[in-house]
């Protein structure tokens, strides 16, 4: 099927499901470096729910990013709403400027809203303990 909507949030957006953990937000993104943590970070996508009255689906969540050494995205969960509708579980994503693109299955129907939740965890070195969301997105058909 070809996309008929494509929409991105800036990393700007990001939260972190712990109030303790410090963000940082610059021009080209929120920064994480809570040395030596773990915890679950959240970035809600702007959704179109309808378009010319046909009810979209949703095809793919996507995670632009970029982090050292000591910055690993462990899982990453795919929410319309309360259901989660795709998850991808021990995971070691990290490096600079990556794309990183979870196919959602059976492309099933938008009912709500698109959020993107990610297991983030930082070592302790501060040279290398980080990481920074630029940008996630979603793909609808």
């Amino acid at each position: 099927m070809a996309i008929s909507q494509a929409m991105w949030a800036h990393g700007h957006g990001i939260q972190s499901e712990n109030p303790a953990f410090a963000l940082a937000r610059v021009g080209w993104g929120g920064q994480i470096k809570q040395l030596g943590s773990q915890g679950w970070y959240h970035l809600a996508i702007p959704t179109p729910v309808i378009v010319t009255d046909i009810r979209l689906r949703l095809d793919a969540a996507l995670i632009q990013f970029s982090g050292g050494s000591q910055g690993v995205i462990r899982n990453v969960h795919v929410y319309d709403g309360k259901k989660r509708v795709a998850n991808q579980d021990n995971l070691a994503l990290q490096g600079v400027d990556q794309l990183f693109k979870i196919g959602i299955p059976d492309t099933p129907l938008v009912l709500w809203g698109v959020g993107i939740s990610m297991l983030i965890s930082l070592g302790t070195d501060p040279a290398n303990a980080w990481l920074e969301i630029h940008a996630g997105g979603a793909d609808f058909v």
